[in-house]
């Protein structure tokens, strides 16, 4: 008999959304409730996927084993921590909390309670992401782009550091199984306090360098890396799921992957960790470890803003 796995989301925002929906669909899960501060918004996406509607996230506390936490980043670590207090195995999205002090916390108490704590960085669970440390063994030099155009409904509660940039980051650190020895950058302010456009340089000690520019003030969207090795460069658009391996002094080989949805592949694998079918891809210290990264580059990097025209 398959094992039933009840499942809640807390927070209904653009993301939040697709949570809900992908888990309503998926195989020995009961979607048991969905839990946001707009109410009738909440009743209106509940009765679409025949889940209770709930204002407090708390009161699913008790009615489910394990739940989603999609809210603005400032409150990732209070919801996530009654969730583990309370014996609930936690998805979080990144940025896994707002400092790197709140997630060694949430990483502790998930020990502690032996419980699954799965941090959303969807990018990993993309085929063509997986495949990049089999075909760049020991890289040399990473230069990533994260770049999108303006939007005013998407979430600036943090900067495109924690917000675009730390996807790569995440990824870099897979790829080289380093730690980042030294970090420098600078951003751009447009709309807000936080930065919208940043570039940074990493300093790995397994020798790699890395490059990576981030913006959502872009003309266009894209999403690439490129790795160069002693012996190749390999770039993998993100988007496309489109892999080019060039050997130096050799012809190019094309790989194209095609796989289901990211985050229901992501969705997917927290339920098979919660029952005992797999270990997180990527866990809370994985979570914690881009996060101390980007936060060192927050508080080193010079931000400036564009002169004010008179």
């Amino acid at each position: 008999m398959q094992q039933t796995t009840r499942l809640g989301v807390v927070g209904l925002g653009q993301w939040g959304r697709h949570h809900a929906r992908i888990y309503a669909g998926l195989p020995g899960v009961t979607l048991v409730a969905v839990a946001d501060r707009d109410g009738a918004g909440a009743r209106s996406f509940a009765h679409r996927y025949g889940c209770q509607a709930l204002t407090d996230y708390r009161d699913l506390i008790g009615r489910v084993d394990a739940v989603s936490v999609v809210v603005p980043t400032g409150l990732h670590y209070q919801v996530a921590r009654d969730f583990l207090a309370a014996g609930v195995h936690v998805l979080i999205e990144k940025p896994m909390t707002s400092t790197p002090d709140q997630a060694a916390d949430l990483v502790a108490r998930a020990e502690q309670h032996g419980l699954v704590l799965l941090v959303g960085h969807v990018e990993r669970f993309k085929p063509a992401v997986r495949q990049l440390a089999q075909l760049a063994p020991e890289p040399v030099f990473i230069q990533a782009r994260r770049v999108r155009p303006f939007d005013r409904t998407r979430a600036m509660d943090v900067g495109v550091v924690m917000d675009l940039m730390i996807h790569d980051i995440d990824i870099i650190l897979g790829v080289t199984g380093g730690r980042v020895t030294e970090v420098s950058g600078m951003g751009l302010r447009m709309h807000n306090s936080h930065e919208d456009l940043a570039v940074a340089h990493l300093q790995l000690s397994t020798g790699c360098a890395a490059w990576l520019l981030a913006s959502r003030i872009s003309a266009e969207k894209a999403a690439e890396i490129e790795i160069t090795t002693a012996d190749s460069a390999i770039r993998l658009d993100y988007l496309r799921q489109h892999t080019v391996v060039q050997p130096f002094g050799g012809e190019a080989r094309r790989i194209a992957t095609h796989a289901e949805e990211p985050l229901k592949a992501e969705l997917q694998h927290f339920v098979d960790c919660v029952q005992g079918r797999d270990q997180p891809l990527v866990s809370g210290a994985d979570g914690l470890r881009a996060l101390e990264v980007a936060h060192r580059l927050l508080t080193t990097m010079a931000v400036v803003a564009p002169p004010v025209r008179v």
